[in-house]
């Protein structure tokens, strides 16, 4: 027994130093404008930590707590997956089917398959990548006007040969909700999937509707905090319109992954194993460890594979992952949309896995430095990045792209706040720059010197 609670008291100190850990990381990307929302972590489906950071509202000086509601944008798509797999548990419907058995004046629609439309594998054009969409994002839509935007489109592709991501294939099984259940997208996934699972902090939002603990949305600039730019909530549709808290994705995502809430009356145990399951490869040639199942991502790298989705909605990014082989889950929702959500879930992961992850530190250096490090530098052919100092701050700009300002970690490394990108000043063996090295998104560019 004295043994027991000694190992007991190991593993609660373990767990409250990576507690503190988690805190110093989310204050240090709030501090320096990386991050405002709120984080939960779980471990063997409990509770490891959990808090909100910055403000839901800064016009009114609300703090974002737990319980903050964010939306969702894309983390959304998992849950019209549960519902279609639900009704087919309910025998309303065939994920094998063609989407003719639904909606039958659909075009296209004795090609494509409900399974084509949740694996993003029907070749149905993206309406969120259409040049007009920002003229109408923030009009009124209906879901019908929404879907003959893109129903008489020719296919990208023959449905089931290619995977490409695609929101107009969730619009459409959002329509197919509607028309097998008999009730909107939004009531039939509050009766038949939220309140059963007692997520009482999720829904849909409707167009117009005042939700109660929602956080507003923002950009963060070199000159501080912007409102986001408007959406009309009749948009997303079962694409992305779902908001959340962090404790109900927790409570999802024990749901999911079995952790003593898991109810056949809800979703069959078979329907969940497909949902998160690698059904199609996303790209074979260039990430053959990336794979989507329904309304999930599934990344079986070698080093810890994981369950998940991430999302961005104007203001919102949001990401929610779980690691079966850690039997972790991470639940991660800002409403500032230049938050890198990835790499803070995948570092917020790293802590708990006792592993190496990136740090956010702004260091104090003399401006007297940067002279030695004006000038243009070779990218590729056709583009350049041109450094430049204005006010003793060191600032950077791609060929025909927005000026960023750069702020140091150390002597000769440097990030941006606006976008996911650190840059590093090679220098020589007589101390002069010789190259720059960019680092964005996972990839890494050296770029010779060339004035």
């Amino acid at each position: 027994m004295y043994r027991l609670k000694s190992v007991m008291k190991l593993a609660a100190h373990q767990m409250s130093g990576i507690s503190a850990e988690i805190d110093a990381y989310l204050k240090a990307h709030h501090e320096i404008g990386w991050f405002s929302g709120a984080v939960i972590v779980l471990k063997a489906g409990k509770t490891v930590f959990t808090r909100g950071y910055g403000m839901a509202s800064l016009e009114y000086q609300l703090p974002n707590t737990p319980q903050t509601r964010f939306r969702l944008g894309s983390v959304t798509k998992q849950f019209t997956a549960a519902a279609i797999l639900q009704l087919q548990d309910l025998g309303l419907v065939d994920v094998q089917a063609p989407v003719s058995t639904y909606l039958p004046d659909y075009p296209h629609g004795n090609r494509i398959t409900l399974h084509h439309l949740l694996t993003h594998t029907a070749g149905i054009p993206n309406y969120t990548s259409f040049p007009d969409y920002t003229q109408w994002i923030a009009l009124p839509t209906t879901l019908e006007e929404l879907i003959a935007r893109f129903q008489d489109l020719p296919l990208e592709f023959e449905p089931g040969k290619e995977f490409r991501y695609s929101n107009s294939g969730y619009v459409l099984l959002t329509q197919v909700i509607e028309t097998v259940s008999g009730q909107s997208y939004g009531d039939y996934l509050k009766e038949h999937l939220l309140q059963p699972l007692g997520m009482e902090n999720t829904g849909y939002e409707y167009p117009l509707a005042v939700i109660d603990g929602l956080a507003n949305g923002y950009q963060f600039t070199d000159d501080g905090y912007l409102k986001a730019s408007y959406i009309n909530m009749s948009v997303p549709q079962g694409a992305g319109g779902l908001y959340s808290t962090v404790e109900d994705l927790a409570r999802w995502n024990q749901f999911l992954f079995d952790h003593g809430v898991r109810d056949e009356t809800i979703l069959r145990d078979k329907a969940i194993a497909t949902m998160t399951s690698p059904l199609v490869p996303k790209n074979p040639d260039e990430t053959p460890h990336l794979f989507y199942g329904y309304g999930l991502e599934i990344n079986k790298q070698p080093k810890h594979q994981r369950i998940g989705h991430g999302g961005g909605i104007n203001g919102f990014v949001t990401n929610l992952e779980y690691y079966p082989d850690q039997d972790v889950s991470v639940a991660v929702l800002s409403n500032v949309q230049t938050a890198n959500i990835e790499q803070i879930s995948q570092d917020l992961a790293a802590i708990v896995f006792g592993e190496p992850y990136s740090k956010a530190k702004v260091s104090e250096v003399d401006p007297s430095v940067y002279e030695g490090y004006i000038g243009t530098y070779q990218v590729a052919p056709e583009f350049q990045v041109t450094v430049t100092t204005q006010a003793n701050q060191l600032r950077i700009q791609g060929t025909g792209q927005s000026i960023f300002n750069l702020y140091p970690t150390s002597e000769t490394e440097f990030f941006t706040w606006v976008i996911d990108l650190r840059v590093v000043f090679n220098q020589g063996s007589d101390g002069t720059v010789e190259s720059v090295t960019l680092l964005q998104n996972g990839q890494e560019t050296v770029a010779p010197r060339v004035d």
